[in-house]
């Protein structure tokens, strides 16, 4: 075989090595740019990842220091209608005792007015 003959056979071979050669290196092209992507896409959902956990820890803090004011309110009411009932027990015991004055008074007026219609003609 001549080497003419040789380079006329390995030719094809060459240039159907090459064009395979280059697409696998435009596939591995393809391949970097898809993971580029992919890492960039990663990049950004593990930022809003953190961000959203953030945003949720604060807003766990703020409705905790919110059922905190509650509990104190809460607290200070129940202390304050403690007070109420107490003042409300008072005051009835208040007014059981100004009855009993009230009827004292009135048998001590109905008393006077008994003497004065006796010394009065």
């Amino acid at each position: 075989m001549t080497p003419d003959r040789r380079l006329d056979q390995l030719e094809p071979l060459m240039a159907d090595s090459l064009q395979k050669i280059d697409r696998l290196i435009e596939g591995q092209g393809q391949i970097i740019e898809i993971a580029t992507r992919a890492d960039q896409k990663a990049d950004m959902t593990a930022k809003g990842i953190a961000e959203l956990t953030v945003l949720t820890q604060k807003q766990f803090d703020e409705l905790r220091v919110g059922q905190n004011e509650i509990r104190l309110k809460q607290e200070s009411f129940d202390t304050n209608l403690g007070d109420f009932r107490a003042s409300l027990d008072e005051l009835k015991i208040n007014q059981e005792e100004l009855k009993v004055t009230q009827e004292k008074l009135m048998t001590g007026q109905e008393l006077i007015l008994q003497i004065l219609r006796e010394k009065l003609p």
